[in-house]
């Protein structure tokens, strides 16, 4: 009820979103300000872009921004946001298995992160997206995002505020990268993107270390290292749950590793307790990942929940395949990778796919 609320006086008053944002930084610099200033594990900066022109095109989803802070926590020392997400992330696994078995070996860590987010169809000219074509789209959001971990097992919930429509400043920000950069036509139809909606989502990630894999390669000249994936994002942004999984392989294998494309609640960080560190310092790795997604909701594709517009139907089952590559020396790490991505509305005239650069530093 207070949600729906909030979301309706929004909708009529844009300045309401940026006053709403002002207060949550200040909330998080609040909670920034609790966190322990010594940890036993590194916190993490990051930085990630994804963008098309690596399959030389400028539609879909054209472009991706993200940055992220990673930091761990102890259990003792959860300030009152951290302590209000952990019970999210104290889900049993189906068949009543808890996700995690023994409360005293968990480690936690707590991320914050804003990201942009832009959609446009292929024809730069076109006011209004041709049939067959994605709608302009833009969002922008902050999120705060809690991660418990154990031997066996990474759980982890996010909790993201953000706007589509003019607030996302997606338009500008193309336009400048087109002006000033890459020197293109401006695209001409972002006066009909999908409008303003101050959007909230929950989303759950949980990732099973697979550990019979490591076991089994042990004897390679590679390091293998492995896990199932699955999760949910529930609320007006995007509703969908997912299932999937990845394997990484390489030399000197780093323990922390993160979905190098922009993605809400990813980040570098180790994702299992117990992994072998090493004080090499050069490794590299290569990972092959799949995924398929049931949508429910998207609002870049079916447009806001509580005002009209006309979007398309997103398609119910989307499936990709992620590859690529990683190099680190010493505290720096450098990913690229791509992701081959199915239709994901109904009429779409190509599937697509989009490359993904990543730089993470740990200190």
């Amino acid at each position: 009820m207070y949600i729906y609320l909030i979301i309706t006086l929004t909708r009529l008053i844009k300045p309401v979103f940026f006053l709403v944002s002002a207060l949550i930084i200040i909330s998080f610099c609040n909670a920034l300000a609790q966190l322990p200033e010594e940890a036993e594990q590194p916190t993490y900066l990051l930085l990630q872009m994804d963008n098309d022109a690596t399959a030389e095109s400028d539609r879909n989803y054209t472009n991706g921004l993200r940055i992220g802070w990673m930091h761990p926590v102890k259990d003792q020392k959860l300030n009152r946001y951290q302590d209000w997400l952990r019970p999210f992330t104290e889900v049993q696994l189906p068949f009543g298995r808890r996700l995690h078995r023994d409360s005293a070996e968990i480690d936690y860590d707590f991320g914050m992160g804003i990201t942009q987010l832009m959609f446009t169809p292929d024809d730069d000219e076109a006011v209004v997206a041709p049939p067959g074509e994605r709608p302009y789209a833009g969002w922008l959001g902050m999120e705060v995002s809690l991660h418990a971990k154990d031997t066996r097992a990474l759980s982890s919930v996010i909790l993201t505020i953000g706007a589509t429509g003019e607030p996302s400043l997606a338009e500008q920000a193309q336009d400048f990268v087109h002006k000033h950069i890459t020197r293109t036509n401006l695209f001409q139809g972002w006066d009909t993107q999908v409008p303003f909606e101050l959007t909230v989502n929950l989303n759950f990630d949980r990732k099973l270390r697979l550990r019979k894999l490591t076991e089994a390669t042990a004897d390679l000249f590679l390091d293998v290292e492995g896990h199932i994936e699955y999760g949910a994002s529930v609320g007006n942004y995007r509703t969908d749950a997912y299932v999937g999984g990845l394997v990484r392989f390489g030399y000197n294998l780093p323990i922390a590793y993160m979905h190098p494309r922009v993605e809400v609640g990813s980040y570098a960080h180790q994702l299992f307790t117990g992994m072998n560190n090493t004080k090499n310092r050069w490794s590299w790795s290569g990972f092959l990942g799949t995924r398929g997604t049931a949508v429910a909701h998207d609002i870049t594709l079916d447009g806001p929940w509580f005002r009209s517009h006309d979007g398309v139907d997103s398609e119910p089952w989307v499936g990709e395949l992620l590859m690529g590559i990683g190099i680190r020396y010493k505290n720096v790490t450098l990913t690229y990778s791509r992701t081959f991505r199915t239709r994901e509305f109904k009429g779409q005239n190509k599937r697509h796919d989009f490359g993904s650069l990543q730089v993470s530093v740990a200190y």
